[in-house]
């Protein structure tokens, strides 16, 4: 299986389950700043009932569940991993959580195709609030790289005071004015 099957087969039983879900991530700032690769696909999903179980029963038997379940700490979340037994790509289920943020961008989710699939995609903005919060918390470089090549292409398209509102709520503001200072305008 290549990565885009893997994300292709996650795709599909999300859909056919009726989970509500969203593509976070590098794949969501890929869709909004130039593109680099990824060895993961992030979701944030609302699952109810046995959604889970039915997911797991409509991939294909190489996508397995990681029965460990762990915590993701900006949001305060369960994560659940899928991770085919023959490939290192992996997908990340992210329950969406109680932050207020989480919770937002969730609600202004846009709906979009990927891989010839209907799925859900966070606006502009709610990627870079998100990506700042991981980079404030771990400093990790793909983050920032993110956070540059989101700003870059979107520049003139973002709703700069719904940014600032978010990053003054989650004390990311200085770093966001920051990387806006080094980004040059669009000629």
């Amino acid at each position: 299986m290549t990565n885009e099957d893997i994300l292709v087969a996650m795709l599909d039983a999300l859909n056919s389950v009726g989970v509500p879900h969203m593509l976070t991530g590098s794949l969501a700032s890929n869709l909004y700043g130039m593109p680099r690769s990824t060895q993961d696909a992030d979701f944030v999903v609302q699952l109810t009932g046995d959604m889970l179980g039915r997911i797991t029963g409509i991939l294909p038997p190489s996508i397995r569940l990681d029965p460990q379940v762990s915590f993701e700490t900006v949001t305060g979340t369960t994560r659940y991993v899928f991770e085919p037994s023959d490939h290192k790509y992996r997908i990340e289920l992210f329950l969406l959580s109680d932050d207020p943020h989480d919770r937002m961008r969730f609600g202004r989710r846009l709906q979009c195709a990927v891989l010839g699939r209907k799925t859900w995609v966070p606006a502009p903005e709610d990627v870079l609030i998100a990506k700042l919060r991981w980079f404030h918390r771990s400093r990790r470089t793909k983050d920032l790289e993110d956070l540059r090549n989101v700003l870059s292409v979107q520049q003139d398209k973002l709703d700069w005071d719904y940014l600032q509102r978010w990053c003054q709520a989650h004390g990311t503001a200085d770093l966001l004015q920051q990387l806006r200072q080094e980004i040059p305008p669009l000629q």
